[in-house]
């Protein structure tokens, strides 16, 4: 009862920032995300572990991030540790006050059943990177239980493919106990308000996270998916 009352009340707090959110500098807003972003894991009771340089988040020089996906939580997780711009399927602005807190804050939307939205998509995230953000995309373009890692799309790679950029692959995992968990799972049909319960249920839950080390995007696209998706895998964190 004590997590659902926090929770109502740090999302009524958000939406109130929210609406002051266009008048603060970017700074200002990347540090309000973050700082959001760890109270919500609080109010959850999930720790966050970190293995890896977390010094490389804070470069200026813009990057895109690469991760698996397995649970709306994992873009908490993320901005826990480093604020910043995410890449979503168009279905995620259609939720309920998530969806409009996620337009607020920056979210670029993709239409992934649209080719013709992936070009106005790598525009926007090129635009970005040449301001010295940090980007970050699920290649895998869907949710999965966190065993495994499933296979990586390209395409989005070729925002940073053959140019003077690096790749920062971040691979992310739940456990309880010590012991792989699938309860931050957010797949099949599940709805959001049943996620949040489920994860509200647990007092034990830690999101794994291993940070590999920065690579030079000199490739091509298909190959910048491959070196990616297999030094999330190096992790160890998951089935083969």
């Amino acid at each position: 009862m004590l997590k659902t009352i926090l929770l109502i009340l740090h999302v009524l707090s958000a939406l109130l920032q929210l609406l002051f959110f266009i008048f603060l500098s970017q700074q200002k807003r990347m540090y309000l995300v973050q700082r959001w972003a760890r109270i919500l894991l609080a109010i959850l009771r999930v720790r966050v572990h970190v293995q890896g340089d977390l010094q490389m988040l804070d470069s200026d020089q813009g990057y895109l991030m690469v991760a698996n996906h397995i649970s709306w939580l994992d873009i908490h997780v993320i901005n826990s540790l480093k604020s910043m711009t995410f890449v979503a399927k168009s279905d995620v602005a259609q939720w309920p006050i998530f969806g409009w807190i996620a337009k607020q804050i920056g979210t670029i939307f993709i239409k992934r059943s649209q080719l013709s939205d992936l070009k106005r998509v790598i525009q926007m995230i090129q635009s970005k990177i040449k301001q010295h953000q940090a980007i970050c995309i699920f290649p895998e373009g869907t949710s999965s239980d966190g065993r495994q890692v499933l296979e990586f799309r390209s395409n989005l790679f070729e925002v940073v493919a053959q140019t003077p950029h690096q790749i920062i692959p971040l691979a992310i995992q739940y456990q309880e106990g010590g012991r792989y968990s699938d309860r931050a799972a957010f797949i099949g049909d599940m709805g959001l308000i049943d996620s949040i319960k489920r994860i509200m249920q647990s007092n034990s839950l830690v999101a794994y996270v291993y940070l590999a080390p920065p690579i030079n995007a000199d490739k091509s696209r298909q190959e910048l998916a491959l070196q990616s998706r297999e030094a999330i895998v190096a992790s160890k964190l998951f089935d083969r």
